[in-house]
């Protein structure tokens, strides 16, 4: 069971990091998803002001919200509340997944920025199911020897946590500007 829950915290952890990577690349495209789940007057109006960057700023949060958390659970498995933490946001993915399947079905998630050409529907609330059971799995308690890292491999850990971050940032910026171009023509879907 050891070498199960940490290979499940090591797996939602590292796609913690390249979703929000990803979503970093594609900004408006994910605070169009944002969007979706804004009451209707905090998404246009803040203060009787047009407010148009509140979705974007709720976008960038989440965004770097999972990249923090990604990493940190990554190059700290010794601190179980981070487990918590993780299992907290992948169950905000289900409640997610299932408002968006109740509200916005068929509309595009963009949970992977550009990456991802998914859309709020029964196989992404399925998925995103899978992951909390990931995270929930990861919970399990772990014999301290057994996950024993020194400051170097902390280091070494967050930086390849930042690597995979800096890489989906970098593909899905490629497939937002491929697709960019492909949009604007009739008949794109």
């Amino acid at each position: 069971m050891t070498a199960v829950a940490l290979a499940c915290k090591a797996v939602v952890a590292v796609l913690l990091v390249a979703a929000g990577g990803a979503k970093l690349a594609d900004l408006p495209g994910f605070a169009a998803s944002v969007r979706l789940f804004l009451p209707g007057t905090a998404a246009r109006r803040l203060d009787g002001r047009a407010a148009p960057r509140l979705d974007r700023g709720v976008a960038l949060g989440i965004a770097a919200g999972e990249i923090t958390a990604g990493a940190a659970s990554l190059s700290s498995p010794r601190a179980n509340w981070l487990n918590l933490v993780v299992l907290a946001i992948c169950c905000g993915f289900v409640a997610v997944s299932a408002a968006g399947y109740r509200w916005h079905r068929g509309r595009s998630c963009r949970c992977f920025g550009a990456l991802s050409r998914r859309r709020f529907n029964l196989a992404g609330l399925g998925r995103s199911m899978l992951i909390a059971l990931g995270a929930g799995v990861a919970t399990a308690p772990v014999r301290a020897v057994l996950i024993q890292l020194g400051p170097a491999d902390r280091i070494g850990l967050l930086a390849g946590a930042l690597l995979v971050a800096g890489a989906a940032f970098s593909a899905a910026a490629a497939v937002g500007a491929g697709r960019g171009s492909q949009d604007a023509q009739p008949g794109w879907a």
